[in-house]
């Protein structure tokens, strides 16, 4: 007797919101990140340049703070092709922080290009379902 083949489980593509910034909230963030960029080129630890600039809203601050170390991560892993464990080293943070931080960007990147096809797309292909 054969098994029944269950079908392929739909795979959902996680849904991710990008927060569109307020003008105020937009110079808070280029402020900071530049805060950020001079502690860490003066040596600083991750942590550190993140306690030497408080933010007001811990929301934003948050948020600033996730998107600082994608764009550390971007810089040094594809930019300068430094190892993951290299960067968390430098950073003195986890090696799974890096690495999940790192997945999470591939993620976001990957959706967001899938939805861009999708769109692009649908004034193409046909609307019938043969």
């Amino acid at each position: 007797m054969k098994k029944k083949e269950k079908p392929p489980k739909k795979i959902d593509m996680p849904e991710f919101t990008f927060k569109e910034f307020t003008p105020e909230e937009g110079r808070i963030y280029e402020e900071a990140v530049v805060k950020y960029r001079d502690a860490i080129a003066a040596g600083k630890t991750l942590r550190q340049a993140y306690e030497n600039y408080a933010i007001g809203n811990k929301e934003l601050e948050k948020l600033i703070q996730v998107d600082f170390l994608k764009i550390l991560i971007a810089e040094r892993y594809f930019g300068q092709h430094q190892a993951l464990d290299d960067i968390a080293e430098a950073l003195d943070v986890s090696v799974s922080l890096i690495k999940e931080t790192h997945a999470r960007m591939l993620q976001e990147v990957g959706v967001t290009a899938a939805s861009q096809i999708g769109e692009e797309l649908s004034g193409i292909l046909p609307k019938t379902n043969d």
